[in-house]
């Protein structure tokens, strides 16, 4: 009878680990705030809105984010991402933003003056029929930032626009 119940208690135990680690993959899979693949109209403007909620870092860790531009028709066009802050949570003065479009930096500054309105980020690229432009966003909080950025998060919108040229 006592190995009984404990075969089934081991067996209770190891279900629960497996449901917990299917929880935590489930959850750090819904957390990615962009999609991954933007079809761009070849006719007019497309416009697509990037969430990104509840940015948390530590000094040194970054986070990055790939977007994928699709379209059918092959040509030049406008590419711009304007930043509007949803949610000041007091992270905006600690984070580095980078952005590349196909491996070439298009923009490196702070992640404040991409949230009060100085800059905006304006590039071109060539997208071709067959294969997506890579626009990659990366936040990083560099190692010099200490305490004062303990505890500070930041929500906000990334408009993506674009327009054949």
């Amino acid at each position: 009878m006592k190995t009984k119940s404990l075969n089934i208690l081991i067996v209770a135990f190891c279900l629960l680990g497996l449901i917990a680690i299917m929880l935590i993959a489930f959850l750090e899979q819904a957390h990615e705030d962009f999609s991954n693949d933007i079809t761009v109209s070849s006719e007019g403007t497309t416009e697509t809105v990037l969430e990104v909620r509840d940015l948390q870092l530590t000094p040194t860790e970054k986070k990055e984010y790939a977007v994928n531009l699709v379209c059918d028709a092959s040509g030049d066009y406008d590419i711009s991402l304007d930043y509007q802050e949803t949610r000041d949570g007091g992270m905006k003065p600690f984070v580095n933003v980078t952005v590349k479009c196909a491996d070439t930096v298009v923009y490196e500054g702070k992640l404040s003056d991409l949230l009060d309105g100085s800059a905006v980020v304006e590039f071109a690229g060539t997208l071709e029929a067959k294969d997506p432009l890579v626009v990659t966003i990366s936040y990083e909080m560099p190692y010099e930032i200490g305490n004062e950025a303990q505890g500070t998060s930041a929500d906000f919108d990334v408009v993506l626009k674009i327009e054949k040229i």
